[in-house]
């Protein structure tokens, strides 16, 4: 019983075509090349967003929650904002607060969202864990419908500027500027 050049057949042929599918960005037919400790959870992961990117009839009143497998850093909230419509959109003014482990981050926008409106929730890049590691996005990020964000891929500007004046530390090791999770309100 020889399988392994059936085996050997398909990982090439798997190969072949995850490389032809890459993106020519240095990037996977995921997204850009991940950062941390591979695809395992590690403590520095993005655990869950709530409203989840693709939801439907999300409450225009409830916060966006982000919650994370290691106590994030002081400050890490600056690298949070919320859009109307796209990233291009204006951002909508909120409060963010985080919890005494500072592993969970509730966002509250300072009034009621628009219903039957297109809203993204935007993690940057930039965000580290109290003891300094980069924000590994990988295992969970793509699951709850989050988007890689590469500069000017989804719109020619982030909140009406260019790209480049976020700034160095929005980018993550990765090259991205974080993740997108766009929902619609009910």
């Amino acid at each position: 019983m020889k399988r392994t050049g059936g085996l050997v057949a398909l990982v090439v042929g798997l190969a072949f075509g995850a490389a032809a599918c890459g993106g020519g960005n240095g990037g996977t037919m995921m997204g850009p090349n991940p950062v941390g400790t591979g695809t395992g959870m590690t403590a520095a992961s993005f655990m869950s967003v709530t409203p989840q990117g693709g939801a439907t009839a999300a409450s225009v009143s409830a916060p966006i929650v982000f919650r994370f497998g290691a106590a994030m850093g002081a400050g890490m909230e600056q690298y949070v904002d919320l859009h109307v419509g796209d990233l291009a959109g204006p951002t909508v003014p909120m409060s963010c607060d985080w919890s005494g482990d500072r592993t969970t981050l509730t966002c509250t926008p300072h009034g009621p969202l628009a219903s039957r409106t297109t809203y993204v929730a935007h993690l940057g890049g930039g965000m580290m864990t109290e003891a300094g590691q980069a924000l590994d996005y990988t295992q969970y990020g793509p699951m709850m419908g989050g988007q890689w964000i590469m500069g000017g891929m989804m719109g020619s500007s982030h909140a009406g500027g260019s790209w480049g004046m976020m700034g160095p530390s929005w980018r993550n090791a990765n090259g991205s500027y974080g993740m997108a999770f766009s929902f619609t309100t009910a």
